[in-house]
């Protein structure tokens, strides 16, 4: 090749990578928070869950895309690790479409009929329309057609390998031959970080004669396996959650290429004789064939042995206990999408609130308590992340609701820190203190306020009822200490004591209710 075909070959690379990026980016910000409440209701069997995936990974053109946006839906809490994983399968198998469309159209017909066209219409919607979905819509159309101009420049590129590098010196032989050949296909996924693109110039140099056709669904294997890597990349640092999904997706690949190399001979005859023969011409559809024989080999796989895999993550990637004070949601990943983000924080101070909830039980000595309780927690620290958070959310551009949503958690986020200051301080009393300031009703109605079994049934009404009520024994309580301090029944000094406690069990009970709405 020379100096101008490789520029053209490296040129043509970096055309289809931007295409992909823009018709990426595009429909990910055209879909905006509807791709989460699409998913929240789409996975609730494993089979519509699959078809989810398949659909969003058809449309968005990258499954690295949407399996980095579910691993924050799972870190959210939005998505249950089964859930998340069955898209996930449904996303590989969703990747076939890139495969069809590049053999199909992308190497069969005149790119520059339509290719050109929709990069100079879908650039216009996004210069006139830039701030609304027209615009982002206008985006995905321009990378679509950039995507296909790339595929043109790699093709006539590739053509000119064939001169100088005979198809039979890369013939794959032996065990070893297809074991290079996957580790090419698991390199170049890694390095264009985009199993889609892998694909592509895969296709693209198969039509050109470059790779004999078991030598190219070796390199298929090897590009599927390879996908993992981006999973893998963003699940560092990152919470259980985000590694017990990037495993389950990694173990899928691995079993999927696996048996994918086992039965290569015969899977590459399928797909052979789907695709009409051994000719050169018919090797990419060929290839496309075998790349959607793989995925669905994957998916019969995972219907399989789901439940065996889940439970494997499970037990290696254990979340951090109550107590401690490393998020269980929080990390990089949820900040990719706001909405994420938003949820995860809430998630991490409703773990907050259950805690104090035990503590303050503990002190009222509640008899129905089953829960392992430890008499110190890092809600400091935990309270820290969660700030930390928030100020990285406040960062981000926020717009409607979901600033709305932001301010709302900022004042959740004050209160938890007031009712962390009165906690401590009721921890610090004695507890002939803390049985002095109770009287039977008050502990009654505290630990009814406090009753983690019925907290989410209990309407509005029903809890500023029970704060009336605290309210009012409190200052009946508060009455009786008085007059004792006057008949000289009760030092002043103990109290003062005893309606200062009095006082901060109202005060939490105000501030639990105020957490509740």
């Amino acid at each position: 090749m020379t100096l101008t075909n490789w520029t053209l070959a490296l040129g043509g690379l970096g055309l289809l990578l931007l295409g992909m990026q823009m018709l990426t980016d595009g429909l990910k910000a055209a879909a905006g928070g509807h791709l989460q409440q699409f998913l929240e209701r789409s996975t609730q069997t494993r089979l519509r869950a699959a078809a989810s995936g398949f659909a969003v990974t058809a449309v968005v053109q990258s499954s690295s895309a949407v399996v980095v946006a579910l691993l924050g839906f799972t870190n959210a809490g939005m998505l249950k690790l089964r859930q998340a994983a069955w898209v996930v399968f449904g996303s590989n198998v969703g990747t076939t479409m890139t495969a069809w469309i590049v053999a199909l159209i992308g190497l069969k017909i005149n790119i520059g009929i339509f290719a050109w066209p929709l990069i100079g219409i879908g650039m216009l919607l996004q210069l006139f329309r830039k701030q609304k979905l027209s615009g982002q819509i206008g985006l995905a159309i321009a990378g679509f057609g950039i995507l296909f101009v790339g595929l043109d420049t790699l093709r006539d590129a590739f053509e000119q390998v064939t001169a100088i590098v005979p198809i039979e010196q890369l013939r794959i032989t032996g065990i070893g031959g297809i074991a290079l050949a996957v580790v090419a296909g698991m390199v170049l996924t890694a390095l264009v970080q985009s199993s889609s693109a892998a694909l592509a110039i895969v296709l693209t140099a198969s039509v050109s004669g470059v790779f004999s056709p078991l030598a190219g669904a070796a390199v298929v294997i090897g590009a599927n396996v390879g996908t993992t890597v981006t999973a893998l990349i963003a699940s560092v640092g990152a919470t259980a959650h985000a590694k017990r999904l990037a495993a389950v997706h990694v173990l899928m690949n691995a079993m999927t290429g696996i048996s994918a190399l086992i039965l290569l001979v015969p899977m590459w005859w399928v797909a052979q004789l789907l695709s009409g023969g051994e000719q050169v011409t018919n090797i990419s559809s060929g290839l496309a064939v075998f790349h959607t024989l793989f995925n669905l080999l994957g998916v019969a796989l995972m219907w399989l042995f789901d439940e065996r895999i889940f439970r494997a993550v499970e037990r290696w990637y254990r979340l951090p206990p109550l107590r401690s004070g490393e998020p269980r949601f929080l990390d990089k990943t949820v900040l990719e999408i706001p909405a994420m983000g938003l949820n995860a924080v809430k998630q991490e101070q409703n773990r907050v609130l259950r805690q104090y909830q035990i503590r303050l039980r503990t002190l009222l000595r509640d008899s129905q308590l089953t829960e392992v309780t430890e008499e110190d927690i890092a809600t400091g620290e935990l309270l820290q992340h969660i700030h930390d958070y928030l100020q990285k959310l406040s960062s981000k551009s926020l717009h409607g609701d979901e600033a709305l949503h932001l301010a709302e958690l900022h004042g959740y986020q004050a209160r938890l820190v007031d009712l962390r200051e009165l906690v401590e301080k009721l921890r610090a009393a004695s507890s002939s203190q803390i049985d002095a300031s109770l009287n039977h009703d008050l502990r009654a109605q505290l630990l009814e306020l406090l009753s983690g079994s019925e907290m989410s049934e209990r309407p509005q009404a029903n809890w500023q009822a029970l704060v009336s009520s605290i309210r009012a024994t409190r200052n009946l309580l508060r009455s009786t200490w008085l007059q004792q301090i006057a008949r000289n029944e009760l030092s002043p000094t103990d109290g003062a004591v005893l309606i200062q406690l009095a006082s901060h069990w109202e005060r939490t009970a105000e501030l639990i209710t105020a957490l509740q709405a």
